[in-house]
């Protein structure tokens, strides 16, 4: 392990600074990564009529991390929840010409029409409404509040598997948002099983190497057939992946974006 660990670091870090020699190399590391995942993982339990409930901090993140399952297994038809924490707002500080709250409904309504397109209806949604890019730094009333709220969904979902952010992805609101859960989860007696699923840690593939070792089981998801539409909800979050004008790039990148096109999912049960 300790040298794919060198390599990853060589691969992630990169050796130059010249742009498509270095996404070459993140994009190695990235399959580096996913083939070890894939020799420690088992396939996804296939068990059914199972309540589902994915908690995503960000409109996109559910079709990122865990588009593929939520569309075959809504097709199944699977009961599943989707719960966004926070309104998406942050995502253009500064931008010229895009307030905030405007923000916030154009991403609201992205986020509706992209899991529309992997079949989840809309009284399945439910928006926390926490301000985007505050959950690292939440002040103890609205901490509570955010944790009242997740935990008052949980009591009326009574979700028997929960799938959320990796506790370790590398984004401070995904991380915050899985403390949240957790804390929302304390005191309530039927506990869901929980998957983590992989956003940004596919982008800094180092963070994965711990749970190789340590997690009790690393899950793949197989969707070959079914790719093109998740490629197709993704796209629906055109403020993210696409230039907002005047600005002339996307706040997503292309190469990052290409990450999740792949016709397979990991989700990790620590």
């Amino acid at each position: 392990m300790r040298i794919f660990h060198r390599l990853l670091v060589l691969l992630s870090l990169g050796i130059t600074q010249i742009p498509w020699i270095k996404r070459i190399l993140r994009y190695l590391a990235s399959r580096m990564v996913a083939g070890l995942l894939r020799l420690r993982s088992r396939q996804y339990p296939p068990e059914e009529d199972r309540v589902m409930m994915v908690i995503a901090p960000h409109q996109d993140d559910c079709t990122l991390g865990c588009g593929g399952l939520v569309l075959c297994q809504r097709l199944r038809g699977q009961s599943i929840h989707v719960v966004y924490v926070t309104d998406g707002s942050g995502s253009h500080p500064g931008h010229p010409t895009v307030p905030p709250q405007e923000l916030a409904m154009l991403r609201k309504q992205e986020g509706l029409v992209a899991l529309r397109l992997l079949g989840v209806e809309t009284p399945a949604i439910h928006f926390v409404g926490a301000q985007d890019g505050t959950l690292s730094h939440l002040s103890p009333d609205q901490r509570s509040d955010i944790i009242s709220r997740l935990r008052h969904l949980l009591l009326i979902v009574r979700p028997d598997e929960v799938l959320i952010p990796f506790r370790r992805d590398g984004s401070s609101e995904h991380e915050a948002a899985f403390g949240l859960f957790s804390d929302a989860l304390s005191g309530i007696e039927a506990r869901p099983r929980i998957f983590e699923y992989l956003v940004w840690s596919w982008w800094n593939p180092l963070r994965l190497l711990p749970p190789l070792i340590s997690a009790r089981r690393v899950w793949c998801f197989r969707f070959c057939g079914y790719e093109g539409i998740k490629i197709a909800a993704l796209k629906c979050y055109r403020s993210q992946f696409e230039p907002t004008p005047p600005w002339h790039e996307p706040v997503l990148s292309a190469d990052f974006v290409r990450l999740f096109h792949r016709p397979y999912e990991f989700y990790l049960e620590l």
